[in-house]
């Protein structure tokens, strides 16, 4: 990403928030459920999933089905995705004012690709380079046990569904946590944990940005110091 997407990101209105953990973590339903819930509170949200859709994701699901053992190969692949999902749909999301809810991020990245043998700093540094870093990751941490029981129905796993591989994964996931990252015991029963998450969220948007209250048709924004915005 060149220079003016970076000054950009610094200066974006937004948030972004992301969703991280192993397979079968509940990743998806987790972050679907922040934002709707979010939504419902007023807060004007973008609900998003990576690999994003583009030609490089299409490869990404072609090399996993193939299992081909590449991983700086899948590292590129997903910098090439990543760096199109900025360019179109996060940067003008944030720069919207709106909190991007992305249900996997570049955490994953560093966790799966360093699981594989890649230094962990250095998919991070070049994640970085082309990506805003989010202000908040929420990590589903589960058993890789627990994670393949509740993914056994899948026609076919992938390369990245196997016990020893997804410990390791979980490992990294937990070394690569940092001041952004609120840890979730992701083994409780879903609701739990969907409402535990959802607080985490709501408690991080009104810190940032402050109560918002429905009216019929208009939004009312009241920070905790009394005034409106």
């Amino acid at each position: 990403m060149n220079t003016y997407f970076m000054v950009r990101a610094m200066r974006a209105k937004g948030k972004l928030i992301a969703i991280e953990g192993i397979d079968g973590a509940g990743k998806t339903t987790v972050a679907q459920h922040v934002y709707r819930s979010l939504t419902n509170h007023g807060y004007p949200c973008v609900y998003l999933k990576e690999p994003s859709g583009s030609i490089y994701s299409r490869i990404i699901e072609i090399i996993t089905r193939l299992k081909v053992p590449d991983p700086e190969l899948e590292l590129m692949l997903f910098l090439k995705d990543r760096e199109i999902d900025v360019r179109k749909r996060i940067l003008p999301a944030l720069n919207r004012g709106k909190i991007v809810i992305m249900d996997r991020y570049y955490y994953s990245n560093i966790a799966y690709q360093s699981a594989r043998g890649l230094d962990a700093d250095k998919i991070r540094k070049l994640n970085e380079k082309i990506a805003p870093k989010p202000d908040l990751v929420i990590l589903l941490d589960l058993d890789p046990s627990k994670a393949l029981e509740r993914i056994k129905n899948r026609k076919k796993l992938s390369i990245f569904e196997k016990k020893d591989f997804l410990d390791r994964v979980r490992q990294k996931f937990r070394e690569i946590a940092d001041e952004r990252t609120v840890i979730v015991d992701a083994e409780r029963e879903l609701n739990v944990v969907k409402r535990e998450v959802e607080q985490i969220a709501l408690f991080f948007v009104r810190k940032t940005f402050g109560d918002v209250i429905k009216r019929k048709n208009r939004v009312t924004v009241s920070c905790y110091d009394g005034r409106s915005l």
